[in-house]
């Protein structure tokens, strides 16, 4: 079997699939990633319509067993045009650049000295920021179409291993970029479950944003046995690493798992703190397949250790 499929995976989507934010552009995606996984020799394949919190079905596409001890997991839907957001986070860092952005436009609402015409800027803006959510980011090729090619190399890596293949699967959730996020994934742990109740411990380790940067960021919502254990290999294993826990910016579907981690790279920025370049915007055009073939050999060597 040619052990780059996954190469060819990802450039079908960045020519045919590069956004999906709207059903008809999710179900065609879904159909192609279907075709693609029973390529790779999966045919145990499941589309899971999961009512998420505000009642609305998410699909969430579910290669291989559902009571799996080990899943594989990445967002599939990309976002809106909110690039204006990260403004200043090559200079300050994802979190700290959100909190000013956040700060300049919501602050001279509170500060009766402002001048009106500066409180009407910012209302123009945040109006527009609103609007941006629901028009969907033209190019997506690190946000997260990098963390579905990971998922989808993995599955490549997996695909002769009879006993790796017993222990993972490979999920693809829907509806994480609509606020409040995760959506789509805490509709899949919710009913996981409740399902499989003796699976809530299970290893779940999320792709996010691993097409660009130089630092390895492992997330986790709680400190966990798993999270050292991962971070440790990593470091290891030749990467820059970081270890973050319950940050309030860049939360991904990891933090639905009791034992969920998120691996994603990460640039620094001018002042220090780490920042995902150039997300929500029309710039998100690079994806490194070399750097995610690396990452994902790297991680299936740590899979095999658990």
């Amino acid at each position: 079997m040619d052990t780059n499929q996954f190469k060819a995976y990802a450039k079908s989507i960045f020519s045919n699939y590069e956004t999906r934010m709207w059903k008809k552009e999710k179900a065609v995606f879904l159909d192609h990633s279907q075709s693609a996984f029973k390529q790779l020799g999966y045919d145990e394949m499941t589309i899971l319509e999961q009512r998420n919190l505000f009642g609305v079905k998410s699909r969430n596409l579910l290669v291989g067993s559902a009571d799996a001890d080990i899943l594989i997991t990445a967002h599939y839907d990309t976002p809106g045009h909110t690039g204006l957001m990260m403004l200043f986070s090559p200079i300050l860092g994802s979190a700290l650049g959100s909190m000013l952005f956040l700060v300049l436009i919501l602050l001279p609402d509170h500060i009766s000295a402002i001048p009106n015409w500066v409180s009407l800027v910012t209302f123009v803006i945040s109006l527009y920021i609103t609007i941006t959510f629901f028009i969907k980011n033209k190019h997506n090729h690190n946000d997260n179409t990098s963390g579905v090619i990971g998922v989808y190399a993995m599955a490549e890596l997996i695909a002769n291993d009879q006993e790796l293949r017993r222990r993972c699967a490979f999920v693809l959730f829907d509806h994480e970029e609509i606020l409040p996020g995760l959506l789509g994934s805490r509709a899949f742990a919710k009913w996981r479950k409740m399902t499989y109740p003796d699976k809530e411990d299970g290893v779940v380790i999320n792709l996010d944003c691993i097409g660009v940067g130089n630092i390895l960021t492992v997330m986790t919502k709680k400190n966990h046995p798993g999270w050292h254990q991962i971070a440790d290999f990593m470091a290891q294993s030749g990467y820059d690493t970081r270890k973050v826990k319950g940050s309030l910016f860049g939360t991904s579907d990891h933090a639905v798992f009791k034992n969920g981690v998120s691996l994603l790279f990460q640039k620094r920025s001018l002042l220090g703190p780490l920042y995902i370049p150039n997300v929500h915007t029309r710039r998100d055009k690079v994806c490194n397949l070399d750097e995610i073939g690396r990452l994902t050999e790297t991680v299936c060597n740590y899979v095999k250790t658990i």
